[in-house]
């Protein structure tokens, strides 16, 4: 399994695992990430519980976007030493899917987060945290995305 970014030694990392997802709109090859504040990442988070990835995938979407999804296919798992902001430094256990969305289910929960259809490769060196940029890239090359 692949590790990104370098742990800070003395520093106190929390474990966190979590699911994320890379939506596909096929009519013209855009995905959706969530912006928050200025940053940009990939809709998904935290397991909660007992919550197996794909549980916490759809809760996620749900909270962030509103919708249901649907045709998941499991991408990769990485793990990745992170910034986590408020939660303070991280120890991720990542996650990633390709799916689509399906119903609109209820208006977003998480306010503060808006969905953007984006060409992917315009984000290769956007997205908030070092692996997600990783994963971004590892998309583009499977899927051979403009």
């Amino acid at each position: 399994m692949i590790r990104i970014g370098k742990k800070i030694e003395g520093e106190k990392y929390n474990k966190r695992i979590s699911s994320y997802a890379i939506i596909e709109r096929e009519q013209d090859n855009k995905i959706a990430i969530a912006t928050a504040n200025g940053d940009f990442f990939f809709l998904g988070g935290g397991l909660e519980g007992k919550e197996t990835h794909e549980e916490a995938l759809r809760r996620e979407l749900i909270e962030e976007a509103g919708y249901s999804i649907k045709n998941i296919q499991y991408l990769n798992t990485i793990t990745a030493w992170a910034d986590g902001g408020d939660r303070g430094p991280l120890d991720v256990i990542a996650s990633f899917y390709i799916a689509e969305f399906d119903k609109k289910i209820s208006n977003p929960i998480e306010k503060d987060h808006q969905v953007l259809w984006i060409n992917a490769k315009d984000y290769t060196d956007k997205l908030y945290h070092e692996y997600q940029r990783y994963i971004l890239k590892e998309y583009i090359y499977i899927k051979g995305r403009k």
